[in-house]
């Protein structure tokens, strides 16, 4: 079945997987025990490659011989000793795992012109309907629209909070606008702008609404409060407790 917003609960999403108990952000690992646990949902950050492959990565480089490489320099065939050891995932692999499952994915989009690589790879997986592909660029998400309209998108938005109430409710405004210029679904708030004001007025405009990220208990049922989608989760099993 689609996601459709609002979602009837809460949803915890593991973010850039269950990093835990050694296992490393974005690794394969940490998706692997995310669906372990049965999270509802599972984020990864994605970037391409110069050959046209994506990798799991944060950050749009790499280290090599101690210089930043950008990774759309180099190729799968560049990379193979990261690759072999697990440092650097094939974003195919994490989608593999997914799939298995009824977790919705987030695909935060961190590359760069090739979005019609991940639209294809979505597909490939069968996870069109239950995914959320999400970027802080707008460029980005209009091509996603371009190519495949009912792929479901969502601007990533960050920045300091208003300081007053007034100013919120305007805040709030600005970033519904944002996410129609955009032509996006849904709106993934970095934590400190997940108030009252915002939710309400993205609710108005019926945008999902996603929070990034919790780090501990009090944060997470803070934030429960609000009634977003989803929150990105970096303490899990608490999470789920508190949540279920």
């Amino acid at each position: 079945m689609a996601l459709q917003f609002p979602f009837s609960e809460t949803a915890v999403v593991a973010h850039r997987g269950a990093h835990c108990c050694g296992r490393e952000e974005n690794s394969l690992s940490a998706v692997a025990h995310a669906v372990e646990l049965g999270v509802p949902g599972i984020e990864v950050d994605v970037c391409n490659l110069g050959d046209g492959e994506l990798v799991l990565s944060h950050d749009p480089y790499v280290c090599v011989g101690g210089a930043a490489v950008p990774l759309p320099e180099l190729t799968v065939e560049d990379l193979a000793p990261l690759l072999r050891t697990g440092e650097l995932v094939l974003a195919q692999s994490a989608l593999d795992l997914v799939r298995s499952t009824d977790a919705f994915l987030c695909f935060d989009w961190k590359g760069y012109g090739d979005e019609s690589r991940v639209v294809r790879l979505i597909d490939e997986f069968g996870l069109r309907e239950r995914t959320i592909v999400s970027s802080s660029r707008a460029s980005a998400l209009a091509a996603i629209k371009d190519d495949r309209p009912g792929l479901l998108t969502g601007l990533s938005v960050s920045g300091p909070p208003a300081p007053d109430e007034g100013t919120r409710s305007e805040q709030a405004r600005q970033v519904a606008g944002r996410m129609r210029a955009a032509r996006a679904d849904a709106a993934m708030l970095e934590l400190n702008l997940a108030t009252g004001a915002m939710l309400s007025c993205l609710r108005e405009h019926r945008a999902g609404v996603f929070v990034w990220t919790a780090k501990d208990t009090d944060t997470c049922a803070s934030l429960s409060g609000l009634a977003p989608d989803g929150i990105m989760s970096d303490a899990l099993e608490d999470h789920l407790s508190l949540l279920s």
